[in-house]
């Protein structure tokens, strides 16, 4: 149980360090450069209300990204991000990454995808040594799972282990203040639990409370996974999880009770939900692992990925020679390509991309040392 009080919590101290954190790399975006024009009296007029019971979450502002795919973002005014910090880094996650199997690689200090992807390359590596490369993939997606998640069973979840009413009052309406639109429910099959906008579903995909609360709403199928089923490959990114069994009725077993925990879940799993012979492959946090017949595990790019990567570095090639960005801009994106197909079998595509934009340097007669 979280003993700490709201008054405890919302210090005029911990409003700062939020803030400190959230401008690091980040002090020349306009909202935060607006808030430290009078960031004092801003930090000051926040603890009050606060305190005083005045303050109130503002709308949240929907925009839309297209990397790696279309998605629609909300986030709140940089005031209210900053209580969410709050919230999270001093009294949730201190709790919570507690609570979750070591395999949840997801908003945790010291995880992330890249451990997600070696820590999964290393048990496939000891079951190819104990099985061979006879078994099977089972890759799983929960349907819409942020859009998704039900209000009533997540306050249920989160609100229960904090003791103080007036922060179990502030995180109802955290995530009560939002709800996916019906409409959008109804495309996908996804049946409403209220009425009309209010639908009580669905968490904003921008908030930092989101994050936290995606990591820890699956944990009974988690547990149901490695504590009941005892399958020993198995590692989940948010609502993406990949298991690894030798035996394909099993596995289809585990797949059946999964869908039962979800459906208590009021969540389902959608169509990309398979199970795959090892030596055919799976696709897991934008990689490709596939299993050769000697059981060598063969990792690349999956070829969206690829796509994508050549368009950017046509894009990049094309701004460079219409002088709207510099070599040194090139260079960091041939960096950051780098930093993300080193982990791979990838070294033709990275070549491909480094002869594009290195030939575009040298066009202009830049240094093109890039590594």
């Amino acid at each position: 149980m979280i003993e700490t009080t709201f008054e405890e919590l919302f210090t005029f101290e911990a409003l700062y360090a939020a803030h400190r954190k959230s401008r690091a790399s980040r002090r020349s975006k306009k909202p935060i450069v607006k808030f430290e024009t009078a960031m004092l009296e801003h930090l000051y007029d926040m603890h009050k209300r606060l305190n005083d019971g005045t303050y109130k979450f503002g709308r949240y502002n929907t925009f839309l990204v297209y990397e790696p795919k279309c998605r629609e973002i909300q986030n709140l005014f940089y005031s209210d991000r900053l209580v969410q910090r709050v919230l999270c880094d001093d009294l949730l996650m201190p709790y919570f990454k507690n609570k979750v199997i070591y395999d949840n690689c997801v908003c945790q200090k010291g995880k992330g995808a890249l451990f997600a992807l070696k820590r999964f390359e290393k048990m496939l590596r000891e079951h190819i040594a104990s099985y061979g490369s006879q078994g099977y993939f089972l890759k799983c997606d929960i349907l819409k799972y942020f859009p998704s998640v039900p209000h009533d069973v997540l306050k249920q979840k989160i609100c229960a282990v904090v003791a103080d009413k007036r922060l179990k009052t502030m995180l109802e309406r955290v995530i009560d203040g939002y709800h996916t639109q019906k409409d959008f429910l109804d495309r996908y099959g996804i049946r409403s639990l209220g009425e009309g906008k209010t639908t009580c579903r669905g968490i904003p995909i921008g908030n930092q409370t989101s994050q936290l609360f995606g990591m820890y709403y699956l944990d009974p199928i988690d547990r149901l996974v490695k504590e009941k089923l005892r399958v020993k490959v198995y590692s989940r990114y948010m609502d993406d999880f990949v298991l690894v069994h030798e035996d394909l009725q099993y596995l289809r077993y585990v797949k059946s009770e999964i869908e039962k925990v979800a459906d208590k879940l009021k969540l389902s799993l959608n169509s990309k939900t398979q199970i795959f012979p090892m030596k055919n492959g799976v696709t897991y946090l934008g990689f490709r692992f596939c299993v050769g017949p000697n059981g060598e595990i063969i990792k690349t790019v999956k070829k969206m990925t690829k796509r994508r990567f050549r368009w950017r570095a046509r894009l990049l090639k094309k701004a460079y020679y219409d002088k709207i960005i510099n070599g040194e801009r090139v260079r960091m994106s041939l960096s950051a390509f780098h930093g993300h197909l080193k982990y791979s079998r990838s070294r033709k595509l990275e070549k491909e991309l480094k002869d594009k934009l290195d030939f575009a340097l040298n066009e202009r007669n830049e240094t093109s040392n890039i590594t």
